[in-house]
This record gives C-alpha cells, sequence and structure tokens, in this order.
C-alpha cells in the first residue's frame, strides 16, 4: 500500500511543479513581447522623427523634378505617390524602415515608418505641413530646440519653449524665478513655473535664416571705416572711447581682415545702416548702440567661412558690455531693437555684469550661454541654450518680430498608430 501512495503522491507533486513552470514560462513570453512592443514603437517614433530631420535638410531641394531624397539628398524616383522605402537602420536593439509621401505642391507630407524589435513590428503615420518661419517668435521669447538648462539665481520673466528639457539643476539654496509658461519636447520634462504659469508639451522647430542673397557685396560693413570709400558723403558710424582722444584702430572697432566688430575700453560704436555682414561680435566693455530709426540687421556668417573650426565662439559680451538701442523707448512708444542672426555652429557667450541689453539674437544651429548679472530684454533662440549665474531674461510684447526672410520648415500636424506592421499603400489601417 505505501508504494502506490507514494507513486500518487509523486504524480500529484510533478503535476502541481508542471503547472507553475508552465505559467512562468508564459509569463516570461509574454514579458518579452511586450518589451519587443513597447521597443518597436519606440524605434517606429524614432524612424519618423529621423524622416522629419532629413526632410527639413533638404526641403529646398524637392520640387516636381525631384520629388523624392535619399539621407543625403540624393534624387530618388517616386512610385504610386510614395518614395522608396529608406532603411532599415538601427536604433539600440531594435529597427526602423520609413516610406514618404512624394512631393506636393501644397507643402503636405506624410511619413509612415515602421519599427521592429524581435519578432515584433509597429507602423505610425505622422503629417507634416509646411510653416513659416516668421511664426517662430510667437508667444514664447526664448526658444531652444535641444535642452533648456538653468542654474543659480536666475530670472526669466517669458515664456520658454524647446524640443526638449527645460532642467533645472539648483542645488539647495540656489533659487530661480521662471514666470511664464513652459513648453517642452514630447516625451520631456520641465520644472512647475511661477507665476501661475503653465507647462505644455509640443515642438517647434527653428528654421535657418536667409539673408540676402548678394549681402556679401552689399552690406553696411563699409560704415565701420571712415574713407572706405573714399567718398567725403558717406555715413561713418560714430565711434568714440571714454578718454575721447583714443581713435580707430586697424582692429577697433572693426577689423577688416577677420570680418570683426571688436569694443572694448569702455568705447561706443553707434551703428545706424542696415544689415551687416561679419565673422564675429567681441565686446569686453563699452556700448554697441543701434541709432534711432535704423533697422541694424548683423548677420554673422558661418565659421567654415570665417575660417575657423565649427563651435568656434563668434559673439561674445562680457565685463559691463551692453547692447542697446536708441529707438526702444516704451514711453514715447518706440520698440525698435536690433537683431543679431547667427548663420552658422557655434557659440555664444553673454557674461555681461551690469545694464540692460535690447536685442533680438537668433542662432538655430548654435549654442547660447548666457550668464553674469545684466538684464536680456528682447527674443533669444538658440540650438542650446545654458542660463547660469544671475541674469535676469525679459521680453516686451511691442518688441516687433523680426522682418526676415526664414526657411520653410515641416513640422507634425497629425501622429496615429497603424494597424498591423506592413500595408499597400503605406498609409493603409492608419
Amino acid at each position: 500500500m505505501a508504494l502506490p501512495t507514494a507513486l500518487f503522491a509523486m504524480i500529484a507533486a510533478m503535476g502541481l511543479a508542471s503547472v507553475a513552470v508552465l505559467s512562468s514560462v508564459d509569463v516570461q513570453q509574454g514579458s518579452a513581447r511586450d518589451h519587443d512592443s513597447k521597443e518597436a514603437i519606440a524605434a517606429a517614433d524614432a524612424g519618423a522623427s529621423v524622416a522629419l530631420l532629413r526632410l527639413n535638410r533638404f526641403l529646398e531641394e524637392i520640387s516636381a523634378a525631384k520629388p523624392c531624397v535619399g539621407p543625403a539628398g540624393e534624387g530618388l524616383a517616386a512610385s504610386e505617390g510614395w518614395c522608396p522605402a529608406i532603411g532599415p537602420e538601427s536604433v539600440g536593439g531594435a529597427s526602423y524602415t520609413y516610406r514618404v509621401s512624394a512631393y506636393d505642391e501644397t507643402g503636405v507630407y506624410t511619413v509612415v515608418a515602421t519599427g521592429s524589435s524581435g519578432k515584433v513590428s509597429r507602423r505610425v503615420e505622422v503629417g507634416l505641413n509646411s510653416y513659416s518661419g516668421g511664426e517662430v517668435f510667437g508667444q514664447e521669447k526664448m526658444l531652444g530646440e535641444g535642452d533648456i538648462r538653468i542654474k543659480g539665481g536666475v530670472t526669466i520673466r517669458t515664456d520658454i519653449g524647446t524640443n526638449g528639457d527645460v532642467i533645472l539643476e539648483n542645488e539647495k539654496g540656489e533659487a530661480a524665478v521662471l514666470c511664464g509658461d513652459i513648453r517642452h519636447g514630447t516625451g520631456g520634462s520641465a520644472p512647475e513655473p511661477d507665476c501661475d504659469g503653465e507647462v505644455t508639451e509640443g515642438e517647434k522647430n527653428l528654421p535657418e535664416v536667409k539673408p540676402p542673397e548678394d549681402i556679401a557685396t552689399n552690406n553696411s560693413n563699409c560704415r565701420l571705416v571712415p574713407n572706405c570709400l573714399k567718398d567725403a558723403k558717406k555715413e561713418v558710424d560714430p565711434y568714440q572711447t571714454a578718454s575721447k582722444k583714443e581713435k580707430r584702430t586697424e582692429t577697433n572697432p572693426w577689423d577688416a581682415t577677420n570680418r570683426t566688430i571688436n569694443l572694448n575700453n569702455n568705447a561706443q560704436l553707434t551703428m545706424g545702416g542696415t544689415d551687416y555682414f561679419v565673422c564675429g561680435i567681441f565686446m569686453e566693455s563699452g556700448e554697441l548702440i543701434m541709432a534711432a530709426g535704423a533697422n541694424v540687421r548683423i548677420f554673422v556668417d558661418t565659421p567654415e567661412n570665417c575660417g575657423l573650426e565649427p563651435g568656434a565662439t563668434q559673439v561674445k559680451v562680457t565685463g559691463n558690455a551692453n547692447i542697446v538701442s536708441t529707438g526702444y523707448n516704451p514711453s514715447q512708444g518706440t520698440f525698435e531693437v536690433p537683431g543679431i542672426y547667427v548663420l552658422g555652429e557655434s557659440k555664444i557667450e553673454l557674461e555681461g555684469a551690469a545694464g540692460i541689453n535690447e536685442l533680438v539674437l537668433y542662432a538655430p544651429k548654435s549654442e547660447i550661454d548666457l550668464g553674469g548679472t545684466a538684464t536680456w530684454k528682447g527674443m533669444f533662440a538658440g540650438k542650446t541654450m545654458y542660463v547660469h549665474g544671475n541674469p535676469t531674461v525679459e521680453s516686451d510684447p511691442n518688441i516687433p518680430i523680426p522682418d526676415i526672410n526664414w526657411a520653410t520648415l515641416l513640422e507634425r500636424t497629425r501622429y496615429v498608430e497603424c494597424t498591423g506592421g506592413t500595408a499597400s499603400p503605406p498609409d493603409a489601417s492608419c
């Protein structure tokens, strides 16, 4: 009797153990599939973002004669209204492919991206519309395509927007005032603002500025040098130092060889021209003044065209230097300020120690490092921004939006997940 009883007990125990093992296997398989599913949708999102980036880079080259472009801008043939598939390209442990609708003169495009991880594929559709760069400075007057980092006793009295994160790096005892709404990028984060501001999510790309085509030969640089054209009637931008005895030199306030504006020794340079085309602005002290009635736009050429490496510092304001405008006088109803437009990938250092600066600074490919204790009033945009120390950044809604030519860009207007990993046409079941 003992032997059969022991056998039955062993069989029962093995049955119970088998149930537990099978249940564990099912859970592990489900967990693996869940991981692959999440990784696949993330890869699809990445593919759609890469497609948008490449389209914006080569958008001006797309036309009825060249309806599709590849990753390097090469022309591709369209078929039934769609460009060929691009990929697969790896991202982490997954991969993605994407297809873009062919050229449409309305400026409307569709991207369908498929992400794959393991045995799981997920597909998304993203709608794109072209928009004018004039809409960049809307409600937000402090913008970054990448992260905006804030550290120290910074005071910001304007709305902030970025496609990345707004990162508050303060340690115990450090206090920053963020008085306005804050927009962070999709899936990003931001601290809670002061002054009843709200946190929102969204993206806004920064288009390139398109300077006048003939700016290399038709500009106001000659105003920086007396007798530039040996024309006695030519207007010269006034320049004086604190001692009023020092005169212009070969490098101050204008270095024609290196195409840089240089101010030190508490000098004043009053600019009354229109479009200046330079390689750099370097101010250790003094004032760069836009004369009332002028419409000064300073275009900073790319580092490559200036004999510099990408990432070189091209705008630097330190010490007690200031950029101001006699055309900005709210009590008299005038709100004109100079504009500085940085065309390439460079670095901008704003470390003013005191005073108020009034300007528009637009540098969509550059890093902006803003510190010191000065006040910066106007509009500011860069690829990334690091605001630290004790500066104040504020805007005035009466300062006009820059009147300038912007490159056209595409932005997301629609995002949906499609049914199934593949389809024909590519946007079927979306």
